[in-house]
């Protein structure tokens, strides 16, 4: 193995303290020009026919976090994100609650004890014209409009 010269050691430091951050910048323009796309969860779910959801029927769509709720109304969706910061609030014998800070909902996800600052929203249901229920969870409806069964 050849031994070093100190002008050689030298040249060799001079190039690899510009080479080694080059390579890093490169890599990290790299980085920058590629795009970094994220999509989110869709916002028009087919949930089925009206069929599907008798009166009575409570049903829970963990994957949308929604609640369909069938009634002598109608059918609604309400989402079943807490208000306060977003966990899943489940069904108990007097409505819903949070697990993470102890919120509390009625039957129609009014805040019964906070710390939720607002009810759960109810999200605008369609028929599209296959019959299949559509819920827009773009479209936040008053509380107590339901879409009419047929």
């Amino acid at each position: 193995m050849k031994k070093l010269s100190r002008q050689e050691f030298l040249a060799l430091l001079a190039w690899s303290s510009v080479g080694i951050p080059a390579s890093f910048m490169g890599v990290g323009s790299y980085a920058f020009l590629v795009p970094r796309v994220t999509f989110g969860s869709p916002t028009s779910i087919k949930i089925g026919r009206t069929e599907d959801f008798p009166p009575g029927s409570h049903i829970f769509l963990p994957d949308n976090q929604l609640f369909i709720v069938s009634g002598a109304d109608g059918v609604r969706a309400m989402s079943a994100k807490c208000t306060h910061l977003g966990c899943t609030v489940g069904k108990v014998e007097w409505g819903y609650q949070c697990p993470c800070h102890g919120s509390r909902f009625d039957h129609s996800g009014g805040v019964l004890r906070g710390p939720a600052p607002r009810p759960l929203p109810w999200f605008k249901i369609l028929q599209d014209p296959d019959g299949l229920l559509v819920v827009d969870t773009t479209v936040e409806i008053p509380r107590g409009a339901f879409l009419k069964s047929a």
